[in-house]
Formats: structure tokens, C-alpha cells, sequence
């Protein structure tokens, strides 16, 4: 199944300024970072979106009421619709309760209400994390995003021990002028802590409109600084891929940060350019990306894959189906290593998986975030949305990715205080300033590509050979 943007009412992939925070599945261990990246610009959530087809049939999202006169509330089973559960006249006798005996029931706001059973019923399909109801607000925030427009300062943030910390910051954004790094902690917003704060309550208090403005304050582990800064909130276009060459050497790394509508298309670009300046190899940075849109997954690994299998879909009768690569597309077979981490999630977990599956290239990093299911909207009458687990994935050779994650070849962990290298970062160095990264992943990847051998905070050892 393929998402086509065209079509889609209410796609997931990115909110812009959401709220919602999806947990990771209760059988894995915690991750050190937060396997769901917070954008400030956008609310990054690791899913695999399918189009919408058929949306849901409408309901009705009024006040929460009590059912007609004449019509028994506190009896279970009572004027409850076709196809509910048999008990679910329980609903009624609770709202009923609530409204006739809570201590501040005329503050009671009836749609807070709907909302927050409709919510309940939805976490109790158990999907953690995936199947979720999103607000009218929220939904038309993560249309936004997907279409890569979005009001903001322009940084990605995990949280780590409890903070929110900066992953990355977006080229070009208002985040990256005003000199905020990878690494920072946020530890107030205009003066008002943030310790204890998780980062879907930090977007509410970060957001604004177009040219307002924002002072974040943050520590800088690598100096021990608390700086201030001002920032003055833009329309920001988020890229999806950025890249450059390794310094003295004939490697390209390119990170692709997401998959959204153009992410495909904007990875093309990016390998075709990085060929066409000589690059004889490819480091594809995977690493934090939270998923998208599944069409995007597929079109971006025929890039690299040609006649493959991409991923298999499971539906709820258990019938599979596999989707291949597309072959209109221009595969390259120069050597390559993908880096993934805890955070890559969803359909980054397709392309890696695919990639891994077809011995193309070694994935170096740590095991994958274990997301495994294509979601659909569907839309009620309101504006609002059940996103729907409708599929699940499995990788070309059958195994099932939720709850586990896909493994690397080579598994190399960052360092506690340590963050991804961004190609922005590294355009700037000479070769001998590799030695001072401590991104030990990218530095694996270098040396199996036949670059320099380095060792964080020590000279090179070897060199490439042409």
C-alpha cells in the first residue's frame, strides 16, 4: 500500500505543534534517547502511512450528552448503537456520574469529554504508539508538516535522561542563525523552567506565530555554558536530505531525515549530485529518521536497490502481499553503509531492512526503534482522526520488525553526550579535523568504506587509496 499526498485527508507523519507523545512498545527496554523525535518547527512521529482509500464512516463528534429522555443512562447496555459491545451502556451510567455528581462539573467542557473517551477507547486497542485520535488542530498540523511547511525555529529534539536535548538543527532555519547546536539542553523557555518537562509540553510552550519571538535557554555539555537565545519564529521549508563529501575523501555522506511528500525526490537529487562530484561511495545517514510515507520508503530504496523486494504487508486477514522496488527508477551499485540508531523508526526501518535483507551494504549503529505497522486516517465529522493500524510490515525475508528492530551489522553506540554529525557540520572540515568528531558511527562507516582509520581525539591512522 502506497500514500498518495494528493489524496490524503489527514496524513501522519510530522505534527506541527502537537502535543501527542507515542511510547515505545512496553516489552523493549528504554532507549537513552527518546525513540520519537520532537521537532520544534514539527512533532515527528515514527509511522508508516498508507493512502487513505475509503475513509472511515462519520461519526458524530457532538457534546458528550446524556441519551434522549425516555432513554435509561445508568443501565448497562442502554441506547447503545449497532455493533457496540454489549455492556457498553456503561459509558452512559459513567457520563452520568461525572455530570450529576463531579465538584466542578459546570466547568466541564463537553467536548474535552468526547474527546478524552474517544481517546480511551483508542488506547485500549492496545497499539501503542501507533493507532492514535488526533484533534481537528492536530491533524491539519501534521498535513502541514508532511507538505514540509511549517511556523517554527527549526530543531529536532530526543530526550535523554528526562531533558529535552537538541539532535539536530535544521540548515538554514531561524535555530541554526540564532547559533543553537546539536546537543544543547533546553532548560527554559522565556525564563520559565523546563527541568521535568517532556518535550510534547515543551512544544506548547516553544510555539508561536510567523515573527514572534522566543527565548530558549540551554546548557552546552561540550563547555559547560548556559547560554540564551533569542529567536524569532519563520515559515520554515524542512528539507529531508542534505549531504556533502567526507573531508579528504571520495565518500558522500547524505542524511535523510525523514519521508515526506518530496523526500524521495529530494534524495535522487542529493545521490546524483554527490556522483556527479566524484563520490565513489555513500554513507546514507538513517539515523533519527522517524518514518513517513510508505510510497516515499519504496521510491527512495529503488535508489539503491533494483528488482527487490522492499517489504511485505500483512493485513488483518493475514494475507501477504510483497512490494518491490520500483524499477523506473535508476538504481547506483557503488559500495555504501547505512547508519541507523534507536531512533530509526518505521519506514526508515523498511529501507534499511530492505537494504540489509539484499546484502547491499552493512548497517552500522545501534538496533532500530521496532515500529512495524501502515496506518490509515480516518476522518469523523468534526475534523478530527482515528490514524488506524490497518497492516502490519515484515522485512523481505519474512521477519517481523515491531516490538524488535532491525539489528546492524556492526553495532557501534555514540558516547552519552555525543550527537550525529550533520553533513553541515562536516562540509566545513579538513581532513585532519576528522579526528576531532565524536560520532564514532560515522567514523565505522568511513573506515569500511576504505576512508582514513580515526579514532576519536587522535590523528588518523591510515588514508584513503585512490
Amino acid at each position: 500500500m502506497t500514500a498518495d499526498p494528493a489524496t490524503e485527508q489527514a496524513p501522519t507523519q510530522l505534527l506541527d505543534q502537537a502535543t501527542w507523545t507515542p511510547q515505545a512498545p512496553t516489552s523493549r527496554p528504554a532507549r537513552s534517547i527518546a525513540a520519537l523525535l520532537l521537532l520544534i518547527l514539527v512533532f515527528a512521529i515514527g509511522v508508516a502511512v498508507g493512502s487513505s482509500g475509503a475513509l472511515g464512516r462519520s461519526a458524530s463528534t457532538g457534546s458528550s450528552s446524556p441519551p434522549p429522555a425516555g432513554q435509561p443512562s445508568a443501565a448497562p447496555g442502554a441506547s447503545q448503537p449497532p455493533g457496540a459491545p454489549s455492556d457498553f451502556g456503561l459509558f452512559w451510567e459513567a457520563l452520568g456520574v461525572i455530570q450529576q455528581n463531579f465538584v466542578g462539573r459546570a466547568d466541564i467542557d463537553p467536548q474535552t469529554l468526547t474527546y478524552g473517551a474517544i481517546r480511551g477507547m483508542v488506547e485500549a486497542l492496545g497499539d501503542t504508539g501507533h493507532t492514535v485520535f488526533l484533534t481537528p488542530e492536530e491533524a491539519q498540523a501534521e498535513q502541514n508538516a508532511l507538505d514540509q511547511n511549517v511556523v517554527g525555529i527549526g530543531v529536532l529534539l530526543g530526550e535523554k535522561d528526562g531533558q529535552s536535548v537538541i539532535v539536530s538543527v535544521v540548515p538554514g532555519s531561524p535555530a541554526e542563525a540564532a547559533g543553537l547546536k546539536a546537543g544543547d539542553v533546553i532548560t527554559a523557555v522565556d525564563g520559565r523552567s523546563t527541568v521535568g518537562v517532556p518535550p510534547d509540553q515543551l512544544v506548547d510552550e516553544v510555539r508561536g506565530d510567523a515573527g514572534s519571538q522566543v527565548t530558549l535557554t540551554v546548557q552546552r555539555p561540550s563547555t559547560g555554558e548556559t547560554l540564551d537565545f533569542t529567536i524569532t519564529r519563520a515559515q520554515i521549508k524542512f528539507p529531508s536530505t542534505s549531504w556533502t563529501m567526507v573531508p579528504g575523501t571520495d565518500i558522500a555522506l547524505i542524511r535523510l531525515s525523514q519521508f515526506s511528500a518530496e523526500s524521495a525526490n529530494e534524495l535522487l537529487a542529493a545521490r546524483d549530485a554527490a556522483l556527479a562530484a566524484g563520490a565513489q561511495s555513500i554513507i546514507l545517514d538513517l539515523r533519527g529518521n522517524p518514518g513517513g510515507y510508505v510510497d516515499q520508503a519504496v521510491r527512495a530504496t529503488s535508489q539503491f536497490l533494483h528488482d527487490k523486494v522492499v517489504y511485505i504487508s500483512e493485513d488483518a486477514d493475514g494475507t501477504q502481499t510483497q512490494v518491490k522496488t520500483d524499477d523506473s527508477i535508476a538504481s547506483t551499485d557503488v559500495p555504501m553503509v547505512v547508519l541507523i540508531d534507536n531512533n530509526t523508526a518505521s519506514s526508515a526501518e523498511i529501507m534499511s531492512g530492505a537494504i540489509q535483507a539484499a546484502g547491499r551494504a552493512q548497517l552500522v549503529g545501534q538496533t532500530t526503534f521496532g515500529t512495524g505497522t501502515v496506518l490509515l486516517p480516518f476522518t469523523l465529522s468534526d475534523g478530527s482522526v482515528i490514524r488506524l493500524a490497518v497492516q502490519r510490515w515484515l522485512t523481505p525475508t519474512g521477519e517481523l520488525i515491531f516490538g524488535k528492530g532491525i539489528t546492524p551489522d556492526v553495532e557501534v553506540a555514540l558516547g552519552p553526550n555525543d550527537v550525529p554529525i550533520e553533513p553541515n557540520d562536516l562540509k566545513d572540515m579538513s581532513p585532519d579535523q576528522l579526528s576531532s568528531i565524536t560520532d564514532v558511527q560515522l567514523l565505522k562507516a568511513i573506515e569500511l568504506l576504505g576512508g582514513p582509520t580515526v579514532s576519536p581525539d587522535a590523528s588518523p591512522t591510515a588514508t584513503l587509496i585512490p
